[in-house]
């Protein structure tokens, strides 16, 4: 997706190059028009003074009186030119020397103004015009050589562009400056989300701009809304587990009941069934006692662990094995706290159901975050260890369990593309579960 940033840039960009070419052109054309006028009106005075210097000589032709001329007119190609047509003569100015302008004929009361090529390639402004004078049609024409004010014109083009460009990056500059600035916020927003996907926090809580308040409101709605779903949930489900208990309880009296003593065979699937059902709820109360009520999407090994450990230890008494723990300073998986105390307290009591006298937990956060569970009990063999994560799979009837802990951490690891891995733990002997998370990089601000 296109940067919003390089977006605006490029429309800002596109913008002032147009704005700035437009500008350029109009201020050119008015600069020289201005230039133009102002030799124009020269021209017109020099005009007037040439139709007054015009008179009959003895003859009836057309002269001129050469007192009234500027200097100018007398300096061969020295850029400022007249012509005047009678109909029986033509008068030019000295500085023609041996050439002419090509200035068509204007009846009395027509007037123009011509670019022309001058002698030596001039560039001349030509203002043209005819009279009438002591009834004698004249056309008389006056020049002059633009090549000057045409640099001058070309000099200050330049200049402007340049300034133009100094000034358009300049503003691109700023925008750039006020674009960065105006959009920290959402920078911050997305070091928000990355928080709150680590579990760091439970909402956005970043001031942004009011366009993008409402996107904010609704992350922190939804997020209210499947946390709590997801509580109710898990509530539900301990609240169903403790209603069944009831029930279950007077279904193991009727398999005492007189009336089954008989059918001896109906009675054992009878007890198996519910013991199945009662080995089912008791996997359901546990999790409630290891989730708690808190509901969380990160994981604080360094708090969660050790009150999990106290439970299992509640649960398994003096009987129990010795669970011991290390747990790497700071140990922070991003990842569902309910969700992660199932995958251990599955794991950790599945190692106290078969350990003689050890349990060991380790939670290292290095290039993965890992959980590794290991016992003193006499593990598995290796042609086994792929059923040990099948649902309903138990190698052992011996145990109690209904062949869910292990699938339940598998599930949990492929919800969170971990891996799993069983093998035989090289100090205590008995089987090892390593439960690898990669480690994501922390995105770029």
């Amino acid at each position: 997706m296109r940067s919003l940033r390089a977006g605006l840039v490029a429309g800002l960009v596109v913008s002032l190059v147009a704005l700035f070419s437009a500008q350029w052109a109009l201020v050119s054309y008015t600069v020289r028009s201005v230039a133009e006028g102002y030799v124009i009106s020269r021209l017109r005075h020099d005009m007037e003074n040439l139709l007054a210097s015009v008179s009959r000589d003895e003859e009836g032709a057309a002269q001129i009186e050469e007192d009234p001329l500027a200097l100018i007119y007398r300096q061969p190609f020295s850029g400022h030119y007249f012509r005047i047509e009678t109909p029986h003569a033509v008068i030019r100015s000295r500085s023609l020397w041996d050439s002419d302008l090509s200035v068509p004929s204007f009846a009395p009361g027509q007037n123009a103004t011509l670019h022309l090529k001058g002698p030596r390639s001039q560039s001349l402004l030509v203002l043209a015009g005819g009279f009438r004078k002591q009834d004698t049609v004249l056309t008389v024409a006056v020049a002059e050589d633009l090549s000057e004010v045409n640099e001058a014109i070309a000099a200050f083009r330049m200049q402007y562009a340049a300034l133009s460009l100094a000034v358009m990056a300049l503003l691109i500059a700023v925008q750039q400056w006020v674009v960065r600035r105006r959009l920290r916020p959402l920078g911050e927003l997305r070091k928000e989300l990355d928080r709150l996907e680590r579990g760091e926090v439970q909402s956005l809580r970043v001031t942004v701009p009011t366009e993008v308040a409402p996107v904010v409101a609704e992350v922190n709605r939804l997020m209210g809304v499947m946390s709590a779903r997801l509580k109710r949930s898990r509530h539900a489900l301990g609240n169903l587990a403790h209603a069944l208990k009831a029930p279950l309880t007077l279904l193991r009296h009727l398999a005492d009941a007189p009336a089954l003593a008989a059918d001896q065979a109906l009675r054992e699937r009878l007890l198996t069934q519910t013991e199945a059902i009662r080995r089912l709820i008791d996997r359901e109360l546990r999790r409630a006692r290891f989730g708690g009520e808190a509901p969380g999407t990160r994981f604080l090994a360094e708090r969660e662990v050790p009150d999990l450990i106290g439970t299992l230890r509640q649960m398994y008494g003096r009987d129990g094995p010795d669970i011991e723990y290390t747990i790497s300073p700071g140990a922070v998986f991003p990842a569902d706290r309910e969700d992660m105390l199932e995958l251990l307290g599955n794991l950790l009591d599945n190692a106290c159901k078969w350990a003689r006298t050890r349990v060991r937990l380790s939670v290292e956060e290095a290039a993965d975050f890992t959980f590794t569970v290991e016992d003193d009990g006499p593990g598995c063999p290796p042609q086994q260890r792929s059923r040990l994560a099948q649902r309903g799979s138990r190698l052992d009837e011996s145990r109690e369990g209904h062949g869910l802990g292990l699938a339940v951490v598998r599930d949990i690891v492929e919800h969170y593309q971990g891996r799993l891995r069983f093998d035989e733990s090289p100090e205590l002997g008995g089987l090892r579960a390593t439960v690898s998370f990669e480690r994501r990089p922390d995105r770029d601000p």
